[in-house]
């Protein structure tokens, strides 16, 4: 009766642990299963492709193309899901078709919710083993949200509607999943109720990889857990997730963090003669480790200290926001993406591209009336009232603040680049009136958003509803500069007379500077939009849902 359409790209350990618990904890079979992998140079999927034989593996062309021809082979009912999902618990497949079969006013029947997700709406419908509810309307977390790729079962009928009704191409799932939006999901969706096993969710989101050089997790702050790092773990060193371990964990929330990341080693009869060479190969890792453990405490109490506080002029948020409320400046904000880009490395969503480096490291040193430059106060200045994860991730910024101090201006005043991320930054701050003010910036202005394509279509808040008018030009939401001419072009066509707020990542601070140069008012808003979002949604500021909120949309 179900397919299962499983969406993969560089982390063929964590699809092989989706698969593992998944085998594990349902009724599914391997020969239901459809993995549309999406190869990656230095990424070996050959390992859990001969661990899962059964599975129909399709190595991904285009994408559009292969799902809908996964779609249209699948069975009457179809669940898709992520290779950064563990299930955690039994669940039948069985029983969530036959549910979707006999209660016609179900979308779908979700694996991830549960008497477990708080907070759990009102308009609940208990039996002994399923929970229903209107998503129409519901305004808790999770429950509102009826499309998802995680692990939720659909009629086949209802996934070909809405496919065949989306307006633009889908690109890969992200795309996929935002053709469902707060705003057309009530018109597109007929069916009104959603519903899950009663007791408890079955499966978590584990959201720990970091594709850049700039990040390190917290599971082990010695270990880089990029996914070229995980592909060696898995591949060379024989290393899984703990799907055992990780299920005895309870959780509250769907999206998890670092702690969840539970690693095993496949059992191996080794010689007595091996394994005191592993042994001894462990201890000199350890020993290799224990200087970089050495000098992030040594880091995390400099910074402490407040050692970095007077080595450059940097305005405070609040300072920052007085400097916008009274004069008229375009500006521009570096983070560590910025200058992992300067530095020659790539992040998730710019590949490293030398001749962009150099422009940002260039942008460092501008001090012009008229154009401001960011730099993070908090990289700096040691504040009390960050939230817990911000706060860990400032005291290992070492090369990050290394950086700013040999290519800063002493004598520039830069403004703070968390102005447009608060609420992903701060624990304690006085939201209201600092959205209130930012509102009012943006009250009555004709603007114009430059965006990668569909990266503001999840949004349920929209803080430019305040404008007089607002007008998008859409660039790639990936590796924006390759077309950075055709961006300029299009953006010099702009009237002069309206706002210009871009949104690209690390190639809006170039465009930034250029149109300044030209006569606009730019702004690189960054994710302001987003952080008004979640402010608004009241969004918890977790590990994991921070993590979450700086993926590439």
């Amino acid at each position: 009766m179900i397919s299962i359409i499983v969406f993969s790209k560089g982390r063929p350990m964590q699809l092989h642990a989706y698969l593992e618990s998944l085998l594990k904890y349902s009724d599914a079979q391997q020969k239901w299963i459809t993995v549309l992998c999406c190869e990656m140079e230095k990424i070996r999927y050959e390992k859990v492709k001969k661990s899962f034989p059964e599975v129909n593996w399709v190595t991904e062309t285009r994408f559009e193309t292969d799902l809908k021809q996964a779609i249209a082979q699948a069975n009457d009912y179809i669940m898709f899901g992520c290779d950064d999902v563990v299930f955690t618990r039994k669940f039948s497949l069985e029983k969530a078709c036959e549910y979707l079969k006999t209660n016609e006013q179900v979308f779908g029947f979700s694996m991830r919710l549960g008497e477990n997700i708080k907070p759990m709406p009102e308009n609940l419908s208990k039996d002994n083993e399923v929970l229903e509810w209107k998503w129409e309307g519901c305004k808790e977390a999770h429950y509102n949200y009826p499309w998802e790729l995680d692990c939720t079962v659909y009629r086949k009928e209802d996934v070909l509607q809405l496919t065949n009704q989306k307006e633009v191409q889908i690109k890969n799932p992200n795309y996929y999943e935002a053709m469902i939006t707060e705003d057309n999901r009530s018109e597109r969706i007929a069916r009104k109720h959603m519903a899950s096993n009663k007791e408890s969710g079955c499966a978590i989101v584990i959201t720990v990889n970091r594709v850049q050089e700039t990040h390190q997790n917290g599971f082990d702050d010695s270990m880089m857990t990029d996914i070229y790092s995980l592909d060696k773990l898995y591949n060379d060193e024989d290393n899984y997730l703990d799907i055992d371990k990780i299920s005895q964990m309870s959780n509250d929330i769907i999206h998890v963090g670092a702690e969840y990341f539970i690693l095993k080693k496949q059992a191996k009869g080794y010689s007595q003669n091996r394994l005191w060479k592993k042994k001894a190969k462990a201890l000199q890792d350890k020993l290799l480790r224990f200087p970089k453990r050495v000098y992030r405490y040594c880091e995390k109490r400099k910074y402490l200290s407040g050692a970095y506080e007077n080595k450059l002029h940097i305005l405070s948020t609040d300072e920052t926001l007085t400097a916008l409320e009274n004069m008229n400046f375009s500006f521009l904000r570096f983070g560590d993406g910025e200058i992992a880009i300067a530095n020659g490395q790539g992040i998730p969503f710019q590949e490293a591209n030398e001749t962009l480096g150099g422009r940002l490291k260039e942008l460092l040193t501008v001090q012009e009336e008229g154009l401001k430059v960011g730099i993070p106060y908090y990289y700096m200045h040691p504040i009390k009232n960050m939230n817990s994860f911000v706060q860990n991730f400032a005291y290992s910024l070492g090369k990050q603040r290394k950086y700013l101090l040999a290519n800063c201006k002493k004598e520039n005043v830069y403004i703070d680049t968390a102005l447009t991320q608060v609420y992903q930054t701060y624990g304690e701050y006085d939201f209201d009136a600092y959205y209130t003010r930012m509102q009012k910036l943006l009250e009555g202005k004709d603007v114009t958003v430059i965006c990668g394509e569909g990266v503001l279509d999840k949004l349920e808040y929209k803080a430019l509803d305040v404008c007089h008018s607002v007008e998008y030009v859409y660039g790639p939401s990936m590796n924006a500069y390759s077309h950075y001419d055709k961006l300029l072009e299009q953006a010099k066509k702009i009237d002069k007379n309206r706002l210009v707020l871009v949104i690209l990542g690390p190639t809006a601070k170039v465009l930034v500077y250029d149109l300044y140069k030209a006569g606009y008012t730019a702004w690189d808003i960054g994710h302001y939009l987003k952080d008004y979002d979640a402010y608004k949604k009241q969004r918890p500021r977790t590990e994991a849902e921070i993590t979450q909120f700086y993926k590439p949309d």
